[in-house]
C-alpha cells in the first residue's frame, strides 16, 4: 500500500446540480395571482460558495411545460437556442441568505432566497425574483416572476 492511499481527498469548493432535484418555475402574474406557470428541465448547474463565489443553470428551452400551454409563447418570446443560460455576475452569500445578479440571455435578472444545508456532501437553493419586460415589448408581454428550488450535490 502506498502512502498516498491513506491521505484524504482533497474538499472540493463547488457543487454540481441534480437533474432530478431541480424546479425552475417561471410565472405570469395579475394582481399577486398566478394566470400561468411553466417549468424548466435543468441539464447541468454549478454553485461555488467559497471565497468566489459563482452560480450558473443551463435550461433545455424545448422542455418547456406550460399551463396553459398557449401561454409558452409568452414567456418564450422569439427564443431561437435551444438552450437558455443563467450566469451569475455578483452572488452574495450572508450566513443563509444569498442574493444573486445574474443574466438570462440578454435580460438581467435578481434572485433573492436562502441555502439550506441538507447535510456535508448536498446543499439547496430557494431563491425567486422577478425577469422584467424586453425592451419595445407590446403591451400584452408582462414580466416574468420567476423561482428556483435545486439541490447540488459534490
Amino acid at each position: 500500500m502506498s502512502d498516498t492511499e491513506l491521505l484524504p481527498a482533497p474538499a472540493q469548493a463547488g457543487h454540481t446540480l441534480r437533474p432530478d432535484r431541480c424546479v425552475v418555475e417561471p410565472s405570469l402574474r395579475f394582481l399577486r395571482f398566478p394566470l400561468a406557470r411553466a417549468r424548466f428541465t435543468a441539464t447541468a448547474g454549478y454553485l461555488d460558495v467559497s471565497e468566489d463565489p459563482s452560480f450558473f443553470v443551463e435550461l433545455d428551452v424545448p422542455s418547456l411545460r406550460t399551463y396553459p400551454w398557449p401561454l409558452k409563447y409568452l414567456i418564450l418570446r422569439r427564443q431561437e437556442t435551444r438552450v437558455l443560460t443563467f450566469t451569475s455576475g455578483e452572488l452574495v452569500v450572508d450566513g443563509r441568505r444569498v442574493r444573486i445578479d445574474g443574466w438570462i440571455g440578454n435580460r438581467g435578472l435578481v434572485l433573492s432566497g436562502e441555502l439550506r444545508p441538507v447535510d456535508e456532501e448536498r446543499i439547496v437553493l430557494w431563491a425567486k425574483g422577478i425577469l422584467p419586460r424586453p425592451r419595445r415589448a407590446p403591451w400584452y408581454v408582462r414580466r416574468v416572476h420567476v423561482e428556483i428550488a435545486i439541490e447540488f450535490v459534490r
